[in-house]
């Protein structure tokens, strides 16, 4: 009984060391009649400020995309934890770089985050925190930055399409439009809001993914959430939710559940 009991402990230190060492890059393409002009993106996640420069230098550098979507909490809300990810900007402003926050970031005390935005106004990072850009004639993109009160505590603010409205204004429906938008458990409120496409991150894969099973926790410790990783079609709207590249402050694990960069080619139907 002990040796099977070393034999999984020993496999259980494999799985979570494989998860370390690893990053997954996963790969999606997006048609639509009113996409007029194909674009590689690669969406990057859920850094948490972890040191992997070299690692993702590699990738972005052989991948060469037309831009890069960082899709938030790419540092953590204390001091000193955003240095990792300072060092990777030289890298992204290589590429035109759009970068939506995430709850770390809104989550920051004030001058924590009047600092960090006074090193990113320094650099050639595109900030598209409730603005919009215009990528082609057709094809749109928003960063959606909600508030903090929509991440925390018992009394969280549930998310509708009212508020998003208020953040973005109206959409042009004939246009094709694609969100950065941290939550993909928001998902309800993106689709009535009428994007096409959506980039999220945030639930870390699950953590821990078991066959068959699929992601078993998110951020907010509630098992088995809804959306976890991959690409899913919510009643006409698609969603890519990156499993994202660092680990939980509070929980630091990941089995079974890599680092993912994500390549998405949006081409013309």
């Amino acid at each position: 009984m002990i040796y099977v009991l070393i034999i999984l402990i020993i496999f259980f230190i494999l799985l979570v060391i494989h998860s370390y060492l690893v990053i997954d890059i996963s790969r999606y393409t997006i048609k639509d009649k009113r996409i007029d002009k194909n674009i590689k993106m690669l969406l990057l996640s859920d850094l948490h400020n972890r040191d992997i420069k070299d690692k993702l230098s590699k990738i972005i550098n052989k991948e060469k995309p037309d831009l890069i979507i960082l899709s938030g909490d790419m540092i953590n809300e204390f001091v000193g934890d955003q240095e990792n990810f300072i060092k990777l900007i030289p890298i992204l402003e290589k590429y035109k770089t759009y970068y939506t926050f995430g709850n770390h970031e809104e989550a920051c005390i004030k001058e924590l985050k009047n600092d960090y935005m006074n090193r990113l106004s320094k650099t050639k990072l595109i900030l598209l925190n409730d603005d919009s850009v215009s990528l082609s004639k057709n094809i749109k993109l928003y960063g959606l930055d909600v508030d903090i009160s929509f991440f925390e505590g018992l009394r969280k603010k549930k998310l509708d399409n009212k508020y998003i409205e208020s953040r973005l204004g109206k959409l042009d429906n004939k246009k094709y439009n694609i969100a950065i938008a941290h939550n993909p458990l928001m998902a309800y409120a993106y689709t009535k809001y009428g994007f096409d496409l959506v980039f999220s991150g945030h639930v870390h894969g699950g953590l821990v993914r078991l066959p068959f099973l699929g992601g078993i926790l998110s951020p907010e410790y509630k098992f088995f959430p809804k959306y976890y990783e991959g690409i899913y079609d919510i009643d006409g709207m698609k969603m890519i939710v990156s499993r994202g590249l660092g680990f939980c402050k509070r929980l630091p694990i990941r089995i079974l559940n890599p680092g993912e960069v994500v390549v998405i080619n949006i081409c013309k139907d």
